[in-house]
């Protein structure tokens, strides 16, 4: 069964500041940086006034149940579709473990005083018979971890 965790991010930047970061193709390199990416690309797919779909393929180091790999790396890639007028985006994840492992999640910003929120939720589902559980919630203790990463890239760009 897919376990599922989320976090509120408060900016003080208004909500068309936020979402030009969070769609700059620059801060998707430098986050996925911080989150380990050894390199990455971002291609866009679809652009309209109210849509927006890219792809950000990624090299990393291979992850397991040991933990990280050094002598071998993998490709992933994430495909983001931002509904532009109403600031969600809902993303896929595509890796190395093919339809074993569902990774796939949300990004909402709304207004919030003269600032805005950003939630974030993050779904793992892996269909390993006897393990999946477990590797489901070191999934979601890895991505509790980089919150903090992931909260400071995006006040990096802010501040830019």
């Amino acid at each position: 069964m897919a376990k599922q965790v989320e976090r509120m991010f408060r900016f003080s930047a208004d909500t068309d500041r936020l979402l030009s970061v969070l769609i700059d193709e620059d801060y998707q390199h430098a986050r996925e940086k911080a989150q380990g990416a050894l390199s990455s690309k971002v291609d866009q797919v679809e652009r309209t006034d109210e849509r927006l779909v890219y792809k950000v393929s990624t090299t990393e180091y291979a992850k397991g149940m040991t933990g990280v790999d050094k002598s071998k790396t993998e490709e992933s890639q994430v495909t983001y579709e931002w509904d532009l007028k109403r600031k969600r985006a809902k993303w896929t994840y595509a890796g190395p473990h093919g339809k074993m492992v569902s990774v796939q999640g949300e990004l909402r910003i709304q207004p919030d005083g003269d600032g805005s929120n950003l939630t974030s939720v993050f779904q793992a589902d892996v269909k390993v018979p006897l393990v999946g559980g477990k590797i489901e919630k070191m999934i979601l203790a890895e991505v509790e971890k980089s919150w903090d990463r992931y909260g400071k890239t995006i006040q990096d760009f802010l501040d830019r």
